[in-house]
């Protein structure tokens, strides 16, 4: 029971100490929910829970690059279309088989 015991509090001491060491290289201005200063109190007081809410509802999130969205064009506003268009019944008003 006792190596139990021991072997969770090094998992506490580990987490508690990723989250600190986390919390003090992340940026003031990116940190989520709650000013630094407070992350550190409730890492160190509140512990486990203080580390987990860190990295669920604290740490800075990388911005995802999102790929640029196709603009659509309705056929009526695309000059290419209606060139080809133009071209087409043009042709066909030209056209001696018809």
């Amino acid at each position: 029971m006792a190596q139990v015991i021991a072997l969770l509090l090094m998992l506490d001491v580990a987490l508690v100490m990723i989250a600190l060491v986390d919390c003090l290289r992340a940026d003031e201005s990116a940190i989520r929910t709650a000013p630094w200063a407070a992350w550190m109190f409730a890492i160190l007081l509140i512990s486990p829970f203080g580390a987990i809410a860190w990295f669920v509802k604290g740490r800075p999130v990388a911005p995802v690059p999102l790929r640029p969205r196709p603009a659509f064009v309705a056929p009526d506003d695309n000059p290419d279309f209606l060139k080809s268009l133009a071209a087409t019944l043009r042709d066909r008003d030209h056209d001696p088989d018809r």
